[in-house]
């Protein structure tokens, strides 16, 4: 038997594992690799106690005032951007052949939203190849992680949460498929796992060239070691590589894919550029966790150092390099907006940025992670929480239990994210009502962009790159003048498994009708369906009571919380479950029940979602966010009589939305979305209030006197008449287009560069 030791220390990696020639097959020595990695069992959650270096790091992020959540996706965090350039650079040491290859790469909060990302990637890319696309996904899962998250019902791949996405645990019956098929696949995913054979992975790739499919290897499931092994030695440029929690030492909920440019430009428009979306995604300390990983791996020449010190201090530098190794197009949209920002520091409801003068500016935020902002930046509490954090106490408990007292669902399970969340949701209600297919949702709710939580978003454009999706969503319009006889119709028919929707819809700010509502509430029982309400947004007081609903009438069956359970500080959500249907999922599928009970449990998440909910729940009575709420709407609507650009304040809380007048010059011409991100930028640069597509979105416990602040900087933006604001928006509008042509050029310029060099290295 010939062995081969494979060593890279040229290049500062870590030592390769033993290599072994069997049936000449080039395998890892399973002996050689003795890892224990619980989370790697199918019944294993996927993090571990927090350490001291962890603990300490988010305590001196605190005290320093760093910003960990901004955007709803992609912020131009500095932290971010050196960690896409690193794993890009990673990726290039790895291979050592040929050219220089970009990646682009897209941050998530766990393998299998990476995995869902990169399956949407490779079925957009597909689908603008092939217009008659099948959308057909193999995955080579020998440890059988993913199939019961993509189909928990084992219904078949046809009619599958996740459809057509066939998973195999044996190689050569993959390899049979893909040799006999006439059916066009769009991507083959390849899980690493210890023991896997480098010569298998050369054939599916072989494969993949000649079919013009995409490969995707996914990472997450094993070692450093292991992961180097398997870039070095494949034989042609990997398409899409899956990153998972090892990055993070499995202690901060991360993953991400990155894509080879060529097949990420799909996403690089100015149409598609937020058609995949995070909003714990990219956050700056996980990024910050994952660059400093990924400098242990390689060595750091001066060029790099040099690269990370530009990006950390030069905000075009930094712009460049988020443009070059996360997306094109978005730092265009930011810039347009005025949203290119230079942060220094936040606390509370303020951020300080330095100007392109230099200059200091504070900014009053109405951004704070598109709602993640229950109490503000970096309140005083969490580095004393950090200090007395037990990594052995079971803090979930305490958060689970308090979860259920404020609304009267008695099963708390954990996750990640809100999609996250909403995958949950939704596959244990389809395993609760296993006898019924139909998903009712209605039109303007949005639910997430993962492979399930997309269900539950009506937007078609959102949706139809990525087909096929659940075969059987009913999407109803709640505002038609028909509703209320077509939801009765859709209710009796006797086939709906689950209505889901949020009480006040995020993307208009409407609300359910009170009719509809009383209908939903009203026929549960006769027609035996499961009732889901989104709080992701709404919910944790943001309009007043802890969920958007009055409990006292309405008792749904399921509910997802997220966004202020972070207390922008760290990524956590929650998926809460009557008895009921806890019992009727378990009864179908207790293995996966009881696996999501564990998969996404964090104690450092936990704990830090507990200490924000004590301390809310002691300031935020519902008077108070109703008076904070209403002080601010008055406030506004005082404007609106004055401006030539407003034409109403929408919303409740401290969730509003600032109408503008479209129907009127100039904004007539400019359309919505031109329109509010002039706008954006006007509050900016002349009011200081940061808000995104005139949303305002204040931290909960903003004073009343930053309330008179923020209205004041709106009122000082918007003395401008209808001519200056034309002129304003010609001026910066013509700037943004010529920086659109300057990167559609040089996209075109790079993707004919990749044609002629081709894809040999």
């Amino acid at each position: 038997m010939l062995i081969l030791f494979a060593s890279i220390s040229s290049i500062h990696l870590y030592i390769l594992p033993m290599i072994v020639f069997e049936d000449m097959k080039l395998r890892i020595n399973s002996v050689s690799i003795s890892v224990e990695r619980k989370e790697l069992s199918i019944g294993g959650g996927l993090y571990k106690p927090a350490t001291s270096s962890i603990l300490n790091t988010i305590q001196q992020r605190n005290q320093t005032g760093k910003v960990t959540f901004l955007l709803a996706s992609q912020p131009i965090f500095a932290e971010s951007a050196q960690a896409a350039y690193l794993l890009c650079e990673y990726i290039n040491v790895l291979r050592k052949k040929g050219t220089r290859k970009i990646y682009k790469t897209f941050f998530c909060n766990s393998r299998i939203e990476a995995l869902h990302g990169a399956i949407k990637i490779s079925r957009h890319n597909a689908g603008i190849i092939h217009s008659n696309s099948t959308g057909n996904v193999l995955v080579y899962d020998k440890g059988r992680y993913y199939d019961a998250l993509f189909d928990p019902l084992s219904q078949g791949s046809s009619k599958a949460l996740v459809p057509n996405v066939f998973f195999y645990d044996v190689f050569s019956d993959l390899l049979n498929y893909l040799n006999k098929s006439c059916v066009s696949t769009n991507a083959v995913v390849f899980c690493l796992y210890d023991d896997f054979s480098i010569d298998c992975l050369n054939d599916i790739q072989q494969i993949c060239k000649e079919n013009k499919a995409t490969l995707v290897i996914d990472t997450s499931h094993v070692t450093d070691r292991v992961i180097e092994l398997a870039l070095s030695f494949i034989s042609y440029t990997p398409d899409i590589i899956i990153w998972g929690e090892e990055l993070t030492d499995h202690q901060v909920p991360f993953a991400a894919f990155s894509v080879i440019d060529n097949l990420y430009r799909v996403w690089g428009n100015i149409s598609t550029c937020f058609i995949h979306s995070s909003t714990y995604g990219g956050n700056s300390l996980v990024t910050s966790i994952v660059r400093d990983r990924v400098l242990e791996k390689i060595s750091v020449t001066s060029d790099i150092l040099f690269q990370l010190e530009n990006i950390a201090d030069n905000l075009d530098a930094r712009m460049e390099i988020f443009r070059t190794y996360i997306n094109s197009m978005t730092p265009l949209i930011y810039r347009a907006a005025k949203l290119d920002l230079d942060i220094i520091s936040a606390k509370g409801s303020k951020i300080t940025i330095k100007d392109q003068y230099g200059k200091k500016v504070n900014l009053i935020d109405c951004i704070g992670g598109a709602g993640s902002n229950l109490r503000g930046y970096n309140p005083d509490d969490i580095g004393r929480l950090l200090e007395t954090h037990q990594p052995t106490f079971n803090y979930w408990k305490e958060l689970a239990h308090m979860l259920s007292d404020l609304t009267g669902l008695g099963n708390v399970f954990p996750a990640v994210s809100g999609a996250c969340a909403v995958d949950i949701a939704m596959s244990l209600a389809m395993l609760a009502n296993s006898g019924k297919s139909i998903i009712l949702v209605f039109k303007g709710n949005y639910a997430g962009k993962t492979m399930i939580s997309i269900n539950g978003s009506e937007e078609e454009f959102d949706r139809k790159p990525f087909a096929p999706l659940y075969w059987d969503v009913v999407y109803l319009d709640i505002f038609a003048e028909n509703a209320e006889a077509e939801l009765l119709k859709e209710l009796q028919s006797g086939k709906i498994a689950l209505v889901w929707f949020e009480v006040m819809q995020g993307n208009s700010l409407d609300r359910v009708p009170s009719r509809l509502m009383d209908i939903i509430f009203e026929y549960k029982k006769d027609y035996d369906y499961i009732i889901g309400i989104d709080e992701i947004l709404n919910g944790m007081f943001r309009t007043g009571p802890f969920v958007s609903f009055n409990r006292t009438q309405y008792e749904p069956d399921i509910i997802t919380l997220s966004k202020g359970l972070s207390d922008l500080t760290f990524p956590v959500s929650a998926v809460l479950f009557t008895d009921e249907i806890y019992s009727r999922a378990k009864l179908v599928n207790e293995k996966l029940v009881t696996r999501y009970q564990s998969l996404f449990l964090n104690q450092l998440g936990a704990h830090i979602a507990l200490n924000s909910l004590i301390n809310a729940n002691k300031l935020y009575g519902k008077d108070r966010i109703k008076n904070a709420g209403g002080l601010l709407k008055s406030e506004l609507n005082k404007i609106v009589k004055q401006s030539p650009l407003l034409k109403e304040i929408r919303g409740e809380g401290l969730h509003l939305q600032l109408l503008l007048d479209l129907e009127r010059f100039p904004l007539s011409l400019f359309g919505k979305d031109i329109s509010e991100l002039l706008v954006s930028r006007l509050f900016l640069s002349q009011g200081h209030v940061l808000q995104y597509f005139c949303r305002l979105l204040p931290p909960l416990n903003i004073s009343d006197s930053e309330i008179l602040e923020l209205v004041a900087g709106i009122e000082k933006s918007l003395k401008i008449n209808r001519l200056v604001f034309f002129l304003f928006g010609l001026k910066h509008g013509f700037i943004f287009l010529y920086l659109l042509m300057v990167a559609q050029f040089r996209s075109g310029v790079a993707q004919l560069v990749g044609s002629i060099k081709g894809e040999a290295c």
